[in-house]
């Protein structure tokens, strides 16, 4: 039997036989060997297997199936290189949370390299380098350069200082501590300098807005915000009064800007000098009436104020300077004292008489038109209508058939009214005395020609004038 054909056992036989226990020794080191390989290539095995389908997770979510960990990070370095060519700034990292899970489902395949670079960059918080903006050590904005940073302050300062050549600045500064500070943060918080300036006056928050529609008033869209009438006007400053327009747009947050630019400043400015007022005693005019004797002419004065300001708000003015350059001329107007007297005797009240004329129209029963409610005087229009007595206006304006009407309560239970009016001089609420002018005669609403309708009303009923005219 050949060597080569001998079976193992008889070989290991004939081993000990021949070379003794030093040969079994050796062929047993041999076959341990041969165990130790066969034990990796298991492992080896085990380990290739351990590196397939697993669920890439990124910041909590599951976005892609690799086939395990050695793919997808080095697809993750392939996807930083391409986002710092994309962007055209240095990508240093990213600061998302990476793990892995073990794949459920068996039917999905694993992405392609390119697909999975390409979901990467799309959800992976990719940071660089940039320059912080700090507000009393809060970074507040981001900018991709010092230089960018510094030109943003230079700039927020300037948008804040008057463009006039008569304006000296005396100081400029930020109330807050502002710093400039190198930071790494995530790459899409970083602002152009254009947007940095936006943000820096209106602040970072959105200004949110409301447009009116139909049955809105300040109340109902304060209440509906969770505000009060006096904040929403306070974001609104062109707001006037309560009354609201359809279609008109609210804010409804307040603009606050990140930083405040304190200024001192003087200026020179060219102010008129109102001219004053003075009166004197005409007794060929009625009282309540005016007429200008000599007219006013305003003068003119330079002067020179100093001026801080916080942001666009002036918080201080001071006048350094006063040059006269034209002293103001006095105004000077007659002012009517003649009151008016009774027209006729017989009279047993004590109402002056509202104008001069006859009566046209008395009080009572018409045939055409039943109670007549007051009694009409003649005169022209225009001719002025007097207050019979002291008291407040309760009505100022047209009234139906009365047309341009004024009512005045003077007290227990009076009051006059004088109808048909050209003009009205008197608003709802005034005080007025007797002989002040009132309006003027004229014929409007229900009218045949010119003329005072003049009625007294008792406790709301309408009595004879004629019997309180004195």
């Amino acid at each position: 039997m050949s060597k080569k054909l001998m079976p193992v056992t008889t070989n290991l036989i004939f081993r000990v036989r021949t070379q003794g226990f030093s040969g079994l020794f050796y062929n047993k080191k041999r076959w341990l060997g041969i165990s130790l390989f066969l034990v990796l290539v298991f492992i080896g095995i085990i380990c290739v297997n351990m590196d397939k389908n697993l669920l890439l997770v990124v910041d909590g979510q599951g976005v892609a199936l690799v086939t395990g960990e050695r793919q997808a990070y080095s697809a993750l370095k392939v996807a930083q290189t391409e986002m710092t060519e994309k962007l055209g700034v240095e990508i240093t990292g990213n600061s998302s949370e990476i793990s892995f899970r073990e794949n459920t489902d068996n039917k999905e395949e694993p992405l392609k390299e390119d697909e999975l670079i390409n979901i990467l960059k799309e959800k992976i918080i990719w940071v660089t380098d940039s320059w912080a903006i700090s507000v009393d050590s809060k970074p507040v904005l981001y900018l991709a350069s010092q230089e960018e940073a510094q030109n943003a302050l230079d700039e927020i300062v300037d948008y804040y200082l008057p463009k006039d050549s008569e304006t000296v600045i005396e100081s400029k500064k930020f109330l807050e501590d502002i710093e400039i500070k190198p930071i790494e943060v995530a790459q899409d918080s970083i602002k152009t300098k254009d947007e940095a300036l936006e943000a820096m006056i209106n602040g970072l928050d959105k200004i949110i807005q409301h447009t009116v529609v139909e049955g809105e008033s300040l109340w109902t869209i304060a209440r509906k915000n969770d505000m009060t009438v006096a904040e929403l006007k306070g974001m609104n400053a062109d707001l006037k009064g309560e009354l609201l327009k359809l279609g008109s747009v609210l804010n409804l947050k307040k603009a606050e800007p990140l930083f405040t630019v304190v200024t001192t400043m003087t200026t020179k400015v060219e102010e008129k000098i109102p001219y004053e007022t003075v009166y004197e005693d005409d007794s060929s005019l009625w009282k309540g009436q005016q007429k200008v004797k000599k007219a006013g002419e305003s003068g003119a004065r330079i002067v020179t104020y100093k001026i801080s300001k916080s942001n666009e708000t002036e918080i201080d003015r001071q006048t350094m300077k006063e040059e006269i350059l034209k002293e103001p001329v006095k105004k000077v107007v007659y002012r009517g004292t003649k009151i008016m007297v009774a027209s006729r005797d017989g009279g047993k009240g004590s109402l002056a008489w509202p104008t001069r004329g006859r009566i046209t129209s008395s009080y009572g029963v018409r045939r055409s038109s039943g109670i007549h409610t007051g009694v009409d005087i003649g005169c022209s229009t225009g001719t002025p209508i007097f207050s019979a007595e002291s008291g407040t206006v309760i009505r100022a304006g047209w009234y139906g058939n009365y047309g341009k009407c004024v009512d005045i309560n003077h007290g227990q239970g009076i009051v006059t009214r004088y109808a048909h009016l050209s003009v009205i001089d008197v608003t709802v609420g005034q005080k007025v005395s007797r002989g002040d002018i009132i309006g003027k005669g004229g014929s409007t609403g229900n009218s045949t020609g010119s003329h005072l309708h003049f009625e007294v009303r008792v406790n709301g009923k309408h009595t004879n004038p004629l019997r309180y005219l004195g």
